[in-house]
């Protein structure tokens, strides 16, 4: 079953090759883009968010995380993600918005590690990796994924319209679907890491 789903994963990259790229510039760009505006802050803005974070970490500290709430937060957010990405292929005018959302994704993830990198330095550096790695390294992928497969879908349904193509919408609809659902499966999977693993390395690095 593991050889198959590799086997099939590998498939769909080899297949949309160009999209991913595309779409992996598109994150790229939003990291780069949260760099940046972590750099464009205040003093003031930046004292700010380093008290928060200071706080956050007592707390982090003292309190026991309650992983089922991060768990169940995780997947909704994240789920939510998806869905509308799903939405968005089918609406055939979506691709730029598939395009908007991956950045933002990545935009969250290079101001997050940007700011406790350059304000806390390698503690700060510490809890990035701890707090942001462990559960990206499969919602990430579970993304890009999502975007490549999307944008797939709308080119498909627009080269429909173009060609005229007889070829049934329902059978490819249900195939788009499927994947949709196996990357589902991918962000759980990210979701229990980030509820039930993440917290421990969390606590570990912020009392360091």
């Amino acid at each position: 079953m593991e050889m198959l789903l590799k086997k099939a994963i590998e498939k769909q990259v080899m297949n949309n090759l160009l999209l991913y790229i595309i779409v992996l510039v598109f994150f790229a760009g939003g990291i780069a883009a949260g760099a940046f505006t972590m750099d464009a802050l205040s003093s003031v803005q930046k004292e700010e968010l380093v008290n928060y974070f200071q706080s956050f970490f007592n707390v982090l500290g003292e309190e026991t995380v309650q992983s089922v709430v991060v768990f169940k937060q995780s997947l909704l957010n994240n789920s939510q993600f998806i869905i509308i990405i799903w939405v968005l292929g089918i609406t055939v005018i979506g691709i730029p918005l598939i395009l908007l959302l991956v950045g933002i994704k990545g935009f969250i993830i290079g101001f997050s590690v940007s700011f406790l990198v350059e304000e806390m330095g390698f503690k700060g550096l510490l809890f990035a990796l701890a707090a942001i790695l462990p559960q990206n390294l499969l919602i990430v992928p579970g993304i890009i994924m999502a975007g490549v497969l999307g944008i797939s879908f709308s080119l498909s349904m627009l080269g429909r319209k173009k060609t005229k193509s007889k070829k049934s919408f329902s059978s490819e609809l249900i195939v788009y679907t499927m994947n949709i659902l196996l990357v589902l499966a991918i962000i759980l999977a990210g979701s229990l890491i980030e509820g039930y693993i993440t917290p421990v390395f969390m606590k570990l690095f912020s009392n360091r």
